[in-house]
């Protein structure tokens, strides 16, 4: 099945021509806004998860110091990626919409998802 475009230059030529430099940062507010609070909650929940890990082990928290690393983090992990989800939804559907369809405002493309 052949691509839309003949070859990322191509691409970027149609882009330019329809859109201009918009075209190339579409997204970019949900993009922003996503990544901020995945970076927010991957390292303040793994500072949180790390204490309660290291609390529920006790006397023990040495011998397992590693695997409650590992566990925090995945704990931390999960929590960002929920945070993201719904703006990346936001900024893949701005992107992909046939034009006309969908909002081209971050904002407004929130409210409606």
């Amino acid at each position: 099945m052949p691509g839309l475009y003949a070859g990322v230059g191509d691409g970027f030529k149609s882009i330019n021509a329809a859109e201009g430099m918009r075209g190339f940062t579409l997204g970019w507010l949900p993009t922003l806004v996503g990544y901020s609070a995945q970076g927010f909650g991957k390292f303040g929940f793994y500072e949180i998860f790390k204490d309660v890990y290291r609390n529920a082990a006790g006397k023990n928290e040495p011998k397992y110091r590693t695997v409650g690393f590992a566990v925090s983090s995945a704990c931390a992990e999960f929590i960002a990626d929920i945070l993201l989800c719904p703006w990346e939804a936001v900024k893949v559907r701005m992107q992909t919409a046939t034009p006309g369809t969908s909002t081209r405002s971050g904002v407004e493309a929130f409210r409606t998802i």
